[in-house]
């Protein structure tokens, strides 16, 4: 059945996947705000969440018990992220908030590495078949994010981050559990890669792709803990802030339809510059037109190149550059310098500065990201094969 296809399995470990996402990555840091605490424990506690995704994916590839368990790996990590989440219920006082989203943050972050593994090897790093199966995810996080909008406008920002979270991740768990095997060759199992994991990240061209991804996340942090906070400050109802994250990640959607034929056509590293530009771009003029509905929907629609066809690209560079067991380290290792160190930083970064500047935070993302692009730029293109 088609439903039970590898690919539809695939499908959907994202889609449950980005559904958390979807809930969590715009509005928790609405939810910490409804919670009546001040804009620097905000940004605290989405640092400490992000230092956990620094040692989560690399600390999760490396525990020998579940070395080449990709499965285990998942399927543990999401019963994990699922207990911690659920010790929110029973918050007491602030550091009881640290705990509970510290520990969902680690496991939570060392699943998708395993993910990303997975269907890499399935798919034997097929862009187009890559970017078709990734785009549920986008479906779902476009859903939830006007699901969880809506919510907020029914039953509240902490009924429904906290019970819609708690069910999502359920699910999540309930498809870790029919993800399709791997049939891999003994053959396979003993190829070592060309070089040593440790080795390879001593090339420059990988070590200028982490700094650009790394450069990304630093400047999304402000719009990943305070837009929807911006929005509501600009009058926006929660409903409307889900309907503007949106268009971003329906924008996100097609390009995914598309990516493979694009990568196929230009350089890795002329599409990752070309991606962090646009991304400049897009902050520059949300600190300057966010009043101006139709030119904030225009805005939205670069998402479609700061995540969308980066992530393509992060992904075929990850496959062409990794491979066998280096490809899981390599994925956890990318994840935990760009999303964990970058998004960490960025995030401490940006309480203080929502702090102190207010919307004028987003020039300095502009301009992180603008480094990014022309760290890309001078970098050597060693992907394109």
């Amino acid at each position: 059945m088609l439903f039970n296809s590898a690919k539809a399995r695939l499908s959907q470990i994202y889609f449950s996947y980005f559904t958390i996402i979807g809930v969590v990555s715009h509005y928790l840091g609405f939810y910490l705000d409804s919670l009546q605490l001040p804009a620097t424990t905000i940004g605290s506690i989405l640092a400490v969440m992000t230092i956990g995704r620094i040692i989560g994916p690399s600390t999760w590839a490396h525990l020998p018990w579940l070395k080449q368990n990709t499965h285990l790996r998942i399927q543990l990590g999401s019963l994990l992220a699922l207990l911690f989440f659920c010790l929110l219920l029973f918050k007491q006082n602030t550091l009881f908030i640290y705990f509970a989203l510290g520990g969902f943050a680690f496991f939570w972050s060392a699943v998708l590495p395993q993910i990303e593994t997975l269907t890499q090897a399935k798919l034997k790093g097929n862009a187009s078949a890559y970017s078709m199966v990734r785009l549920w995810g986008s479906i779902s996080f476009i859903l939830f994010v006007v699901i969880a909008g809506w919510s907020f406008e029914q039953y509240g920002v902490t009924y429904t981050i906290e019970y819609l979270t708690i069910a999502l991740l359920i699910i999540l768990l309930l498809n870790s559990l029919r993800l399709p095997q791997l049939k891999v060759s003994k053959k396979q199992c003993d190829t070592e890669p060309a070089k040593p994991f440790k080795q390879l990240l001593k090339q420059k061209h990988i070590i200028a792709f982490l700094v650009c991804a790394t450069l990304l996340q630093f400047s999304f942090a402000p719009y990943y803990g305070f837009f929807s906070i911006y929005m509501n400050d600009l009058g926006y109802s929660g409903y409307q802030t889900g309907m503007f994250i949106s268009v971003g990640v329906l924008a996100e959607i097609i390009v995914f339809i598309y990516a493979g034929k694009i990568v196929k056509q230009f350089s890795l590293h002329h599409l990752i510059a070309f991606c962090l530009a646009l991304t400049a771009v897009r902050w520059l003029t949300l600190n300057l037109f966010a009043e101006q509905v139709l030119l904030l929907i225009l805005i939205q629609t670069i998402h479609a190149f700061s995540y969308g066809l980066f992530h393509v690209c992060a992904q075929k560079f990850m496959h062409n550059e990794f491979s066998g067991e280096a490809l899981a380290k390599g994925q956890a290792f990318y994840l935990s310098v760009s999303y964990g160190v970058g998004g960490a930083l960025g995030a401490w970064c940006a309480g203080w500065g929502w702090h102190l500047i207010y919307d004028a935070t987003y020039y300095f993302a502009a301009a992180f990201a603008l480094i990014g692009a022309m760290v890309a730029l001078m970098a050597k293109d060693a992907t394109t094969r």
